[in-house]
């Protein structure tokens, strides 16, 4: 009885791309919502922590961007900061991840000789989803006010 029960669980927790445990670690390109229209450069890792339900569960972790800022004179911005999300669960599909968030962090303008240096602090609110073309691999896509960019796409690996 113990045995059926037990696979019964396992069953249900896999039919989610993203469960309590798990690691995923996102690696894409994004289009910058100031200073220009290089892309930015971004890398963002969560972990899977509290199970809320039927409903989904909740991630922590971090995101670190980069982008070369042009405003006439070519600059580097920096952004490190954690943020937190809620995967909401869908029986649609196993392939697929949707998830709603929101970071602060610290955004590093320039080099110390130009008008934009400085550190300044952000509030992050973003929206995204996950396709898992693999049980380790898949696309990602975000939108929103996160980081240095408006939207950012990309790999996303599961670890």
């Amino acid at each position: 009885m113990l045995t059926v029960a037990a696979l019964f669980t396992f069953t249900i927790q896999s039919q989610n791309v993203f469960n309590k445990g798990d690691f995923m670690l996102n690696v894409g390109i994004g289009a910058p919502h100031s200073f220009g229209f290089i892309p930015t450069v971004n890398f963002s890792g969560e972990f899977g922590v509290i199970p809320t339900g039927d409903i989904g569960l909740v991630s922590f972790g971090g995101l670190a961007e980069f982008q070369l800022g042009d405003d006439g004179n070519i600059f580097p911005r920096f952004y490190v900061g954690p943020r937190a999300a809620w995967h909401l669960l869908t029986f649609i599909s196993t392939e697929f991840d949707v998830y709603a968030g929101a970071g602060f962090g610290i955004v590093i303008n320039g080099n110390g000789l130009d008008k934009n240096s400085g550190v300044d602090s952000q509030a992050d609110a973003f929206v995204g989803g996950r396709w898992m073309f693999s049980p380790g691999m898949g696309l990602f896509v975000e939108i929103g006010y996160s980081g240095l960019s408006s939207g950012k796409f990309g790999l996303t690996f599961g670890l």
